[in-house]
């Protein structure tokens, strides 16, 4: 059913990824499979178990921590999912997840007590947290977004004994990590652009786009962008004037003087800009230029075709006509 051509549900389709995850969180609960999904350090050399870097994230073997994690997904996944878009949530997600597991081996290879048989999403909750802590709060009594994580992370071993504090410390400073990278090293682990709108364009991104209850949200960088319009009363700033470079039959080729008419000597050139190569006009100055030019040039050719001794002038015709 395409939530487009059913205007009358009662709820708009909710995200895709985030209620799916819901989802796999309790079928995965319930039938037990939590323990061969956690993290277990000693199991890691085994190439058939370097599957727990990852799937530690979906397993749980306690209830307050399924619970916890379900309801952080409504909470915090879908409005991250909305901003992010379906396919860079997961993609974070899942970055995010097996960074996560590689820090608390990493822990546990140092023999660190506290990181062994740990599973749980709210690591990844906490990373993605970590992750959004630059951005300003949107309402000013809101939280601080730096804030958040550390209330999470100070929270959660109150509400639930799994998974382990240094697994949920492993989920926070991954998503710092990730969001303090100045120096770019992590970037090329991002999904770019292309990749993107070339996955999103595919058949079966399309169709999950229309699909109710469950819908595939596009990311906003893809989404076409409207075209901008302007409040009632408002103005668009209006453009500068059209610049032209001038004709070069308007300015002269010397610096000094140009050759005239015959008989009639040089004609001064115009005046041009210290330090500048080119001579840019607003349109309707070149125009009126160039016909002044023509009037005098015309005028004065007239004028000479009298003869070599007479007098110089311009009838008074010319003189308002070029006014």
């Amino acid at each position: 059913m395409s939530a487009r051509d059913s205007p009358g549900l009662l709820f708009p389709a909710l995200p895709l990824a985030s209620s799916g995850l819901m989802l796999l969180l309790s079928s995965l609960w319930l039938v037990g499979a939590g323990p061969s999904l956690a993290l277990a350090p000693e199991l890691l050399p085994d190439p058939w178990q370097a599957h727990r870097l990852l799937t530690h994230a979906l397993g749980h073997t306690a209830l307050p921590g399924l619970l916890l994690s379900l309801l952080l997904l409504p909470a915090l996944g879908w409005r991250q999912e909305h901003r992010l878009g379906t396919l860079r949530f997961l993609h974070a997600s899942a970055l995010l997840a097996l960074a996560t597991g590689l820090l608390a081996a990493l822990l546990a290879g140092l023999r660190v007590l506290g990181t062994a048989g740990g599973c749980g999403y709210v690591p990844v909750h906490l990373a993605m947290l970590a992750g959004q802590s630059g951005r300003p709060p949107r309402a000013p009594g809101a939280l601080p977004a730096w804030l958040r994580p550390w209330l999470l992370l100070a929270l959660t071993p109150l509400l639930s004994s799994e998974p382990p504090f240094l697994q949920l410390l492993c989920g926070l400073l991954a998503g710092l990590a990730w969001q303090t990278d100045a120096a770019g090293a992590f970037r090329w682990l991002e999904l770019s652009e292309q990749r993107l709108q070339a996955l999103q364009a595919g058949g079966l991104c399309r169709a999950l786009a229309g699909c109710w209850p469950l819908r595939l949200l596009p990311a906003p960088s893809a989404v076409s962008e409207l075209p901008v319009t302007h409040p009632v009363g408002a103005r668009p700033p209006s453009p500068g004037p059209l610049l032209l470079p001038a004709p070069p039959s308007l300015w002269l080729h010397g610096k000094g003087s140009a050759p005239g008419p015959p008989g009639l000597g040089a004609v001064p050139s115009p005046p041009s800009r210290e330090g500048s190569s080119e001579v840019g006009l607003p349109l309707w100055a070149a125009l009126d230029e160039q016909i002044l030019q023509e009037a005098i040039q015309a005028s004065l050719l007239e004028e000479s075709a009298q003869g070599p001794g007479s007098p110089l002038w311009l009838p008074k015709s010319s003189v308002s006509s070029l006014r």
